[in-house]
């Protein structure tokens, strides 16, 4: 479980939708992408959390971001990620 009462976390969370945005823009480092049918997710470290950005992929729109609350919610990020093939660079 990743710590609720951690101040940037509790911070971010009470910022509105544009402010929170552009702290991504500013300190987000892109750590993975998931696709489902509707949106692609995108997340960023930011600080000490992780936040998710939903970008509907009909409309090119940011509609969400959710924090990481939970480790359990970034498994399917490694579940997603492409097996590399180490023969191919030996």
């Amino acid at each position: 479980m990743i710590n609720n009462s951690d101040k940037p976390l509790a911070t971010f969370d009470k910022l509105p939708f544009p402010e929170q945005a552009a702290t991504i823009w500013q300190k987000g480092q892109p750590v993975a992408t998931r696709h489902l049918p509707d949106f692609r997710l995108h997340l960023y470290a930011v600080d000490l959390f992780f936040v998710e950005m939903w970008v509907c992929r009909r409309r090119f729109v940011v509609t969400l971001f959710r924090t990481i609350t939970d480790t359990d919610d970034l498994l399917p990020y490694v579940d997603e990620r492409p097996l590399i093939n180490l023969n191919a660079y030996t």
